[in-house]
């Protein structure tokens, strides 16, 4: 399986309906496709697009069409598109419902050593055991071309799960927070995309995902 994201960005008069009626008929379009999500941002998200776009390919399927197909909807002024490898997971909510999906894009500092960078993911993976409301989750590495390095997504049953536990965890701020913060001798991550959107059932408990 080969797995994409994309952060897309659209003007300000662009119609909801039929951005939304032509990314159906994009995806329909898309040699290999497995399965296409998306939803609109909500309130709250910062440095990331309107919508979230997540794709699941077979293997083997060109990795330009979609970003091309993407770039092109209408309404669409960018698309933040890249291809990303699983690098761990965890679940403990198959099949949630009616919940709440983040992607967090981060992007390291091209100085940072190696050994800051693994300790930066397994802290990151540390996070579920401290904080019960993330019910499933994803750490991922981009092998695209891209300004971004890693993929850190989760699924909450509700946005007050994100907004409260995740956000303001003393694990957060206490520990993981010292890779995000240029005053720490640690740091390590110089940019972030925070976006947040419904999520109808998950995509982090298929089948399909599992390596």
């Amino acid at each position: 399986m080969r797995f994409e994201t994309a952060q897309l960005y659209v003007e300000h008069d662009a119609c909801p309906d039929t951005l939304e009626r032509e990314l159906a008929a994009c995806a329909h379009s898309l040699p290999g496709l497995r399965r296409i999500v998306s939803g609109r941002n909500m309130e709250g998200c910062w440095g990331a697009g309107d919508y979230t776009v997540d794709l699941h390919f077979e293997d083997g399927a060109d990795d330009a069409t979609a970003a091309a197909c993407l770039a092109r909807l209408p309404g669409v002024s960018r698309a933040d598109h890249l291809v990303y490898r699983p690098l761990d997971d965890g679940q403990r909510a198959a099949g949630l419902q009616n919940g709440v999906w983040r992607t967090l894009l981060l992007r390291v500092r091209p100085e940072a050593c190696s050994e800051h960078v693994a300790a930066l993911e397994r802290d990151l993976l540390r996070m579920p055991t401290y904080m019960p409301t993330i019910r499933n989750w994803q750490l991922s590495r981009v092998t695209s071309p891209s300004a971004w390095t890693h993929v850190w997504q989760q699924e909450f049953a509700c946005v007050e799960d994100l907004q409260g536990e995740y956000l303001t965890h003393p694990f957060h701020w206490g520990w993981v927070d010292r890779w995000f913060d240029p005053e720490f001798p640690e740091w390590t991550v110089a940019a972030i995309s925070h976006a947040f959107c419904p999520l109808e059932s998950s995509i982090l408990t298929l089948p399909a995902i599992t390596q």
